[in-house]
């Protein structure tokens, strides 16, 4: 295993990206139930979304050296990834009356 294959892991945005997707997965397991989830799609989206974030940087790292252009279309993607899970949980904070 080449150490520089792997450069990602010392990005302070992957590793920020892994926290915020092991805290979202944990919120999830909490706070979403079959009760306010019923069919589970809001865990499926959210979860998905965190997931998304580190994979996206950590592609987009790897081809760094083949195109320029792959990176920064995988960095936006992650950006987007953060947008629409950043949005999951202010809907999630309104429904529950936590901010008006």
């Amino acid at each position: 295993m080449q150490i520089n294959r792997f450069g990602y892991y010392w990005l302070d945005t992957w590793v920020l990206a892994n926290v915020i997707q092991l805290a979202t997965q944990d919120f999830c397991t909490r706070y979403l139930n079959r009760t306010n989830d019923p069919c589970g799609r809001q865990y499926d989206q959210m979860t998905q979304a965190a997931r998304s974030v580190p994979a996206n940087i950590a592609e987009g790292n790897s081809r760094h050296s083949t195109s320029k252009e792959t990176e920064m279309r995988l960095t936006d993607v992650a950006r987007a990834s953060l947008a629409e899970l950043a949005n999951d949980y202010v809907n999630w904070l309104i429904r529950h009356e936590v901010i008006p």
